[in-house]
Parts: structure tokens; sequence; C-alpha cells
């Protein structure tokens, strides 16, 4: 039996969901799946089991004990697990049973401190130099370890012996679907993903009132939680001071399998990101999506994105005026060869079919 366990994301999550799940149960292993989250989404199914803690109901800590305690009556060969905050869980199975861990790495963490602590800068450095430390000594007990982007460093993983699997989260084929520009909305702009500061979304928002003046009719859809209320409050009471309630709706997080016909109905997808340590170094997953939905792209230009192959047009992050340029422009030059060119792209290089057989190869070595 395979256990995987997250404790931040939505049991749909794509990449823990629909891509790496799905690709282990093609294998025929048999999944026990633990997610803490407020979702009502069931994917029970014949190979798979779903237990899903409410975490408006239970704190982190009594996530982690119950399923401390599922583990401890019914333990698996493997565990897969998605946040550092599990490695003591997975840590005390492999010290009993002797458990495979598979820790895999969405985030470089030592960025997420730098960009989200609130402490000054020596005691930052202070709290990563703590985490890398501590990392390295969980790491001892891991047995591989899966990364979502060629930037995700951490403690060094290289250094202590590992050849992380890169698994960047590139999309399905079959949600590549032929591209229709007549059939998308009329200067339609989307976001979707997480709604926070250092996203850029106060910044793409006071474009649009630039934007509006040469482009009144543009709408734009943003998808996706708030992960603060407090930011949720300003970012309501800044579409409301600049008149743009019209132009402006945002949408709570829907399925996976959903936003794709939101994405291919809309002519621009934005990465409005600011420049931060955590988005120097993370890959969006929003760009490959973009690019197999049809997607016009507007991006900052930042490392994660820059290093690909794709047609975008990009800004210099947090210029608002640069992006209101670019928005204005690409509605007045729709150019369909460079849709066309990045759907491409994902049929034939950032797909993740390439990604299935080193999962299925890291299970493979794990069972022996």
């Amino acid at each position: 039996m395979v256990v995987v366990i997250s404790c931040s994301h939505f049991p749909d999550d794509e990449r823990i969901y629909h891509k790496e799940i799905k690709t282990i149960l093609e294998e025929g292993y048999f999944v026990k799946y633990f997610t803490f989250a407020e979702s009502i989404i069931d994917i029970n199914d014949k190979n798979i089991i779903h237990i899903n803690y409410d975490k408006s109901k239970y704190s982190l800590s009594d996530y982690l004990k119950l399923v401390d305690v599922e583990l401890m009556k019914d333990p698996p060969k493997v565990i897969h697990i998605h946040e550092p905050e599990l490695l003591p869980v997975a840590i005390r199975l492999k010290k009993t049973y002797n458990t495979k861990i598979i820790y895999d790495v969405h985030e470089d963490y030592p960025s997420m401190i730098d960009t989200f602590s609130r402490l000054n800068k020596p005691l930052r450095s202070i709290k990563i130099r703590y985490w890398k430390i501590k990392e390295r000594q969980y790491l001892k007990y891991v047995d591989e370890i899966f990364i979502a982007s060629p930037g995700v460093i951490n403690s060094g993983f290289a250094n202590q012996g590992f050849n992380p699997v890169l698994l960047e989260n590139y999309p399905l084929k079959k949600l590549i679907k032929k591209i229709n520009i007549n059939s998308k909305k009329k200067n339609s702009l989307i976001y979707h993903g997480n709604i926070a500061p250092e996203r850029g979304i106060s910044e793409l928002i006071k474009s649009l009132s630039i934007v509006i003046k040469e482009v009144p009719g543009i709408s734009l859809s943003i998808y996706g939680g708030f992960r603060t209320r407090s930011y949720r409050k300003e970012l309501i009471k800044l579409v409301n001071s600049l008149n743009l309630d019209n132009h402006i709706t945002f949408y709570k997080h829907i399925e996976h399998e959903d936003i794709w016909r939101h994405l291919r109905e809309s002519l621009i997808g934005v990465i409005p990101f600011n420049d931060t340590p955590l988005t120097r170094v993370n890959t969006p997953t929003k760009l490959f999506e973009y690019m197999a939905a049809g997607c016009h792209i507007l991006s900052s230009s930042l490392p994660p994105v820059t290093r690909y192959d794709a047609r975008i047009k990009f800004f210099p992050p947090g210029d608002i005026s640069s992006l209101a340029s670019s928005i204005v422009n690409t509605f007045n030059n729709i150019v369909e060869d460079d849709i066309l060119y990045n759907q491409e792209k994902i049929k034939s290089t950032y797909h993740w079919e390439q990604n299935k057989k080193k999962i299925k190869e890291t299970y493979s070595q794990l069972y022996k």
C-alpha cells in the first residue's frame, strides 16, 4: 500500500491527485490518501481510499495526530508526503516499520521564509539557517526526493547525496483542445491561483484603471483563494475605489477540471508576480496551463518564466504602467501564431506524460 499525505492542498490538487496519484494507480498500487482542507470533494474509488479532515474543525497538530494513529494501525510500504510539516510523521513510520519515504518538495522553503517572514533581515537569515539544519536532519531518513521546479534547492539536496527527480507541473495532454480564437470572450483577461500580495494582484487591478481608458469593455476574472482575509478586504476596497466593480470578478477556488473551460474562453492569461525571493525561484504552473488553453500570455520578466521556450509578452515586475501597456497592445494585436506555437510546445515538450516514467521507476525501485 502507498500512503499519500498533504496538509495544505485541496483533495483534487492537480499535481498530487490528477497527476501523481493517477500515475501511481496506473501501476496497480493501492493508495490511501489523507488531506486537510475545507472541502467536500470525495475521490474514493476502486483502488483509492480518501480521508479528508476538515481544517475548520481540526488544528494541524490534531490532523497530524489523527493521521499518525491511522498509519500505525495499517502501515504502508511507501509514504509520499507533500509538505515538510509531515516529515516527523513519515520518520516515525520509517523507524517503526522501515517505510520508504518520498519527500515531494513543491516550494523552495528558504525563499518562502525570506518572502513571508516579518522578521528583520538578520533574524530571517537565522531562521533560514535553522530550517536548513532541521531539514538536513530529517533527510537522513528520506529515500527519494521529488521537486516541482529546477529552482528548488532548500538545504542543498545534491550536497547530501540526493539526485532529486524533477517533476515540473506540466499539463496532461488530454486537456489540450483545438483552439478557436473566435470562441474566446472579447477583451477577457484571466488569473487563477493563490491571491496574495507577492502575486502582484494589487498591481494588476491598478493597471486596469489605465487599460479601461483604451479598452472600455475589458473584463478580468480572478479565480482562487485569498491567503488572508485582510488582503481580500484590501483588494475589494481597491476595486471599489477605482470603480472597477463591473470589470473585475473574484471567484472562489473551483475544481481542477472546471478551470480549464474558463481558461479556454479567455483571451489573455496573466502572471503579474512581483519580484520576491520566492517568485525568483518557483515556476508558476499557470504558465503551462495558459499555453495549453490557447491564451495570449503576459508575464513579469522573472527567471522561472523567461527560461522556457514560449512566446510571452514580458513587463518589469511591479511596473503598473508597463503592465497596462502590455494588456492594451495585446488586445489590439492578437497574434494567433504565438498562441498556436505555445500550444504545440506543450504537445511536444512541456507535457506531464514525460514525467510518468520517472514516477513509475521511482516506485518500482522502492518496492523492490
